[in-house]
């Protein structure tokens, strides 16, 4: 997003694009939701792919935000069924970390990785 300081429809537009983003990232809480740690500062919810629509679809926001700032094509899962996403959630109803586990069949030492990456 290109932004200019003074314009109204810059500020205006940037406006709407942050409270997008806080909307996203603001947690409401759940009945049914899975705290697998708290500490002093916040939880951890634990996410599966079976959990109701509401919770899928925040951990899928979620990790499209994620992916999007840190300049990620959005690539969809190896085994949706089988991930497991994990929010920190602050004590200010806010998610502030996110952490999607895949499962492997086969590790990938980084000396092959490597080579079949990058040139």
């Amino acid at each position: 997003m290109i932004y200019t300081a003074g314009s109204p429809e810059d500020e205006a537009q940037h406006i709407q694009h942050h409270e997008r983003f806080l909307e996203a990232l603001r947690y409401v809480g759940w009945k049914k939701e899975r705290v697998v740690a708290e500490f002093w500062d916040g939880k951890i919810v634990l996410i599966l792919p079976d959990d109701p629509k509401y919770a899928v679809k925040k951990a899928e926001d979620v990790r499209e935000i994620v992916d999007n700032e840190l300049g990620f094509k959005q690539v969809s899962l190896s085994c949706p069924a089988k991930a497991k996403i994990y929010l920190f959630v602050s004590n200010e109803k806010m998610i502030v970390g996110c952490l999607v586990a895949e499962s492997i069949k086969q590790r990938e030492t980084w000396e092959s990785w490597w080579t079949t990456s990058c040139p």
